[in-house]
């Protein structure tokens, strides 16, 4: 029997998949997107899409800015496929694979209560109850729970629970408005109608899906709505399904056929979202009646899981075409980023919260503003433009943490949970 040659990689290095690199970098693409957004703030100057639609408008909608935060979660249900049979989940029961993404799931949650209090930690003492504040890497971990226990049903269930959970989501806007009104308080806009199928009545829903109505002591009221986050991270656990199942297509077959079926995937996802809201009207009404829910991040409406769910389908099956299938080169510094996105997240975050926003430097009349707002108006006094003020400071920022992480990719240091 011959002896195998030195350089010969083992069976097992030689069957692991390679990297996909175009979930790198689409990763890296969808951070620099949220810290590009994150630092733009002047509304009257910039496009409409670098700012969420506000919260409590009636009319709701989405932008692109409204999207990046769920391509995030697209994302990690996109990874868990790999992780699970190629990297760390290789070899592991079902039992333990449970409890490694629970404790994953754990420590972004904390990541995420860091990042939440570090904006106030040094205005008012912390108290026990910050550890049930919910944000972006909160929501993340739980939505990303969900994912890995979806990944241990077969494929047909997975997509039967995506359909129950959505479908399941767009039937609390049906609950009766009277009893809505009766338990939540209703919070309509100045001069907006309330009634069935009214912006008042589905935040109103909110409210009872978030327990916010129970009457009871402090603690238990906490802890009863910390629970009652259920209600937007289980919508948002159908986009990381939906990538997951993106990538398993990928998986098996890595060629242009696999990218126009995600592709395909990714317009009829869309196509739908739009129907379940068509002509939508904060006075209720609209092709399904009081039923009709708009694209609302606030909501976390099915309308508007799809639509994130269909571009995140789109965005990948474009970069898995370019960069795994044709071969393209110029994604370095998105794959750079991509590796090290939480890591890049997290320091921006805390940086900015500890030192940019707090730290003072000279303006051009000689007072003194934060690093960030001094920097704007250094930029426009040398300009005379509030749009390369604004801008140019938030692409400055992108630019810095994209060298970060250039840096870190070619020392080999990357930050996993």
């Amino acid at each position: 029997m011959p002896e195998a040659r030195p350089d010969s990689p083992p069976a097992e290095t030689a069957a692991r998949p390679t990297r996909l690199r175009s979930l790198d970098a689409m990763r890296g693409l969808v951070i620099a997107a949220m810290l590009l957004v994150n630092m733009t703030w002047d509304r009257d100057s910039l496009p409409a899409q670098l700012f969420h639609v506000p919260w409590n408008t009636p009319a709701q909608g989405a932008t692109f800015t409204d999207l990046v935060f769920p391509w995030f979660i697209f994302i990690a249900g996109a990874a868990a496929p790999l992780s699970l049979r190629s990297g760390r989940g290789r070899g592991m029961t079902g039992r333990r694979i449970v409890s490694a993404a629970a404790v994953r799931a754990f420590k972004l949650y904390l990541l995420g209560v860091l990042l939440t209090v570090a904006s106030f930690a040094t205005e008012r003492p912390l108290v026990w109850s910050d550890l049930l504040s919910w944000n972006i890497l909160q929501l993340l971990g739980a939505a990303y729970f969900f994912v890995v226990l979806a990944q241990l049903a077969p494929p047909r269930w997975r997509v039967a629970i995506i359909v129950g959970l959505l479908a399941a989501k767009w039937a609390t806007f049906l609950l009766p408005y009277e009893t809505v009104a009766s338990l939540a308080t209703l919070r309509p806009a100045e001069g907006a109608p309330t009634g069935p199928g009214t912006w008042a009545h589905f935040d109103g829903v909110k409210q009872l899906l978030h327990m916010e109505h129970v009457p009871l002591p402090t603690f238990a009221s906490l802890v009863v709505g910390w629970f009652g986050m259920a209600q937007q991270y289980l919508p948002l656990a159908t986009i990381g399904m939906v990538g997951a199942l993106a990538t398993e297509r990928i998986e098996r077959g890595r060629d242009t056929r696999s990218a126009m079926t995600i592709a395909a995937w990714g317009v009829a996802l869309v196509v739908v979202g739009a129907l379940l809201q068509w002509g939508y009207d904060p006075a209720g009404g609209g092709l399904w009646g009081v039923a009709t829910v708009p694209y609302s991040k606030w909501l976390f409406s099915p309308a508007y899981c799809l639509l994130a769910a269909g571009t995140g389908a789109l965005l990948l099956a474009a970069m898995f075409a370019a960069v795994d299938v044709a071969g393209l080169t110029g994604f370095g510094l998105l794959q750079s980023l991509g590796k090290n996105a939480l890591a890049v997240y997290v320091g921006a975050e805390l940086s900015f919260k500890l030192i940019v926003s707090r730290w003072l430097l000279p303006l051009p009349d000689g007072a003194a503003d934060s690093i960030a707002g001094a920097i704007q108006a250094w930029i426009r006094y040398a300009t005379g433009s509030a749009v390369a003020a604004s801008l140019g400071w938030a692409l400055l920022w992108v630019a810095v943490w994209m060298l970060v992480a250039v840096r870190l990719d070619r020392r080999g240091l990357y930050w996993r949970v």
